[in-house]
């Protein structure tokens, strides 16, 4: 067996830096269009009853193009290194954001609007494939065999504080502009000041050296050169991947869709709530919960990777339906029809329930970036990894804010289950997770990533 190589306490510093403002920012900018898909549709769609849900399509493709960007990336990571596909990958969503902001109104260019979204959502949801991936596998290659899980945790809240970002810059825009000028015009502009934190993250990036185990993978000539063939043709990888989708990947995905864009949007579309309040009610709880994605992380060191996750899973299937119905209950008790306002207290009550979600769901998100590089050897590490955490975080857990809103417009139900029928979806998820997750999934955080 190999031995690790070891990085020095000032390196790792500057490695987990660099790295997670590279991806928090790359969350921010998958996040805004997600946040803003109400005034998208408003400003690059026609006007129909459906508008909404056809945004939400749009957004979505940039979640079911991730597995093949996956393969890009992961090609590119296994065969030249780590480094070059999360520099690569920085850019093109850098520029894709930009350029979403820049889009032309329907009134002005009629169906090339929407099409122009979806060709700058899928160049997004390409480059975010080889980024979180990318990302992870180079901290985790620097960290000590016993702290990956607390290392890669830094990287795991990123996506929760990108979100936070996300919410906090929309939220700012909103309250420096009328709603009419916002509608018009300003939320143009959180798609914009993306360009700069892009630019800066990456000149930190251009500075770092290449992952130590990938150079010492490298050194001994056994990098693959065909590592999309040998991720699915390797014996045994096949079967991996698909304990890594459905045992956690998946539901952890749906977790996280579940606790913050069908929270948001439940809270304005059901729950009825202003837009300022539910942002407001989401922020804070995203802001509480950051501390325990890096927490969970760094406990599954110790506790071990699939006992936090499965104890996450089994705590969330349990808290989704008691969260969501007291969010109806606490933030609209009278089932007003129009948008309104609420106390202090209920809002500090919606932010705890939010809470509890978001922390039962990092117990899920924490340790499943260390979970997932460990599963797979140091050759086919990006490519597999990437493939198996894009199907599931992607195309199946990704779809989760277009499925929810799906089925609250299709299934017919009782007036008092309406507005929850859409937590079908990721419940199913979560329960096919405990069940993967409890009997075949194993355990990993012992595992060598030099092997």
């Amino acid at each position: 067996m190999n031995t690790t190589p070891t990085t020095s306490n000032k390196q790792l510093f500057t490695v987990i830096v660099a790295a997670a403002a590279g991806t928090l920012i790359e969350w921010y900018d998958l996040f805004l269009a997600i946040i803003l898909a109400p005034v998208l549709s408003e400003n690059l769609f026609p006007k129909s009853e459906t508008k909404f849900l056809e945004t939400l399509a749009v957004v979505l493709s940039s979640y079911l193009i991730r597995p093949l960007g996956s393969l890009i990336f992961g090609a590119i990571g296994d065969k030249t290194g780590r480094k070059k596909s999360f520099l690569v990958s920085l850019l093109l969503m850098g520029g894709a954001t930009f350029l979403v902001g820049c889009i032309p109104g329907y009134a002005a260019v009629g169906w090339l609007a929407p099409i122009m979204l979806l060709v700058f959502r899928l160049a997004q949801g390409l480059a975010i494939s080889g980024e979180y991936t990318g990302a992870t596998i180079y901290v985790a290659e620097h960290a000590p065999p016993n702290k990956r899980g607390y290392y890669t945790g830094f990287i795991q809240s990123t996506a929760p504080l990108g979100l936070f970002v996300c919410l906090c810059t929309v939220f700012a825009t909103r309250a420096l502009m009328s709603t009419p000028d916002f509608a018009a015009y300003g939320w143009r502009i959180p798609f914009l000041f993306s360009a700069v934190l892009v630019v800066v993250s990456y000149i930190a990036r251009k500075q770092l050296g290449e992952s130590p185990v990938y150079a010492q993978l490298k050194a001994a000539g056994k990098t693959t050169q065909a590592p999309i063939s040998e991720a699915f043709q390797t014996p045994g990888n096949g079967a991996l991947m698909l304990r890594a989708i459905f045992g956690g990947c998946a539901a952890q995905a749906t977790l996280m869709q579940t606790s913050q864009f069908v929270t948001l949007f439940f809270l304005q579309r059901s729950a009825m709530l202003s837009p300022n309040t539910a942002i407001l009610v989401l922020a804070a709880a995203i802001l509480l919960a950051g501390p325990s994605f890096q927490f969970f992380g760094g406990l599954s060191d110790k506790l071990g990777r699939k006992k936090l996750m499965l104890s996450g899973l089994i705590l969330s299937a349990i808290l989704v339906p008691i969260v969501f119905y007291l969010f109806l209950k606490i933030g609209n008790p009278a089932e007003l029809k129009e948008v309104h306002e609420i106390s202090t207290t209920a809002t500090i009550q919606l932010i705890g329930l939010a809470l509890l979600i978001n922390v039962a769901t990092a117990m899920v998100y924490g340790p499943i970036g260390a979970f997932m590089l460990e599963l797979f050897p140091t050759r086919i590490r990006y490519t597999s990894m990437g493939f198996a955490y894009n199907i599931g975080n992607g195309v199946i857990g990704g779809s989760t804010a277009f499925i929810t809103e799906l089925l609250k417009k299709t299934l017919i139900v009782g007036a008092m289950f309406a507005p929850l029928v859409g937590l079908i979806y990721p419940l199913a998820l979560v329960i096919i997770a405990i069940i993967v997750n409890a009997t075949s999934v194993p355990e990993t955080y012992k595992n060598s990533l030099t092997d």
